[in-house]
């Protein structure tokens, strides 16, 4: 047997060898859709963070973040402007340039970080309101309306939006959100004879 042959008898032999277990196992096999009653919910997630306070001032601290690292930026640009006006040496200009470079990174990965965790600690409070909302009127399944994409208006017509519930959970003291905003909503909470049981 030459080796071109031999490679083409050991190639057909691993390729049916690869296909065996495909083709024989029952674990591939695809289970057919089952019907199941679920209580859905649904929160406007932005809704949510423009009326509570934590979600505000998270937002507020990435514009100032923004803003800092903007301002860091021109006066750095600055200084290496004055620095060549100057006429300081191409080794000076060139080690200042990495110099505010490596501080403009420093700052921002710092910034970076802080709006990070507090944006985690936000969303780480909402999804503990929406959970604690969810659990005291008996939904299965809460999603933001706003991130679906299909089925949204089945989900609007038969779910249970608590999007003012989870607000007033996370501030008490706050006016709840604007109606306008869940007013396609409105009806269907209004009318638990739609709802799904389990």
């Amino acid at each position: 047997m030459s080796g071109k042959t031999r490679r083409y008898a050991f190639l057909t032999a691993l390729s049916l060898v690869a296909l065996v277990p495909v083709v024989s196992s029952p674990a591939y096999a695809q289970k057919s859709a089952t019907q199941i009653n679920v209580k859905v919910g649904y929160v406007n997630l932005a809704m949510i963070k423009a009326n509570t306070p934590d979600s505000a001032s998270s937002e507020e601290l990435t514009h100032k973040a923004e803003a800092f690292l903007k301002a860091s930026v021109e006066e750095s640009n600055k200084r290496l402007l004055k620095a060549q006006e100057e006429k300081k040496s191409e080794e000076e200009i060139k080690k200042l340039k990495s110099d505010l470079q490596t501080q403009i990174n420093a700052k921002q990965q710092a910034y970076a970080e802080l709006v990070q965790s507090s944006q985690a600690q936000s969303l780480q409070r909402i999804s503990a309101a929406v959970n604690q909302v969810a659990s005291d009127k008996g939904l299965d399944l809460v999603v933001d309306g706003g991130g679906v994409l299909a089925g949204g208006q089945k989900l609007l017509d038969n779910g249970i939006d608590i999007t003012n519930d989870v607000v007033k959970k996370l501030a008490p003291n706050a006016a709840s959100a604007a109606p306008a905003a869940t007013s396609t909503a409105s009806a269907p909470a209004a009318t638990p004879a739609k709802q799904a049981t389990k």
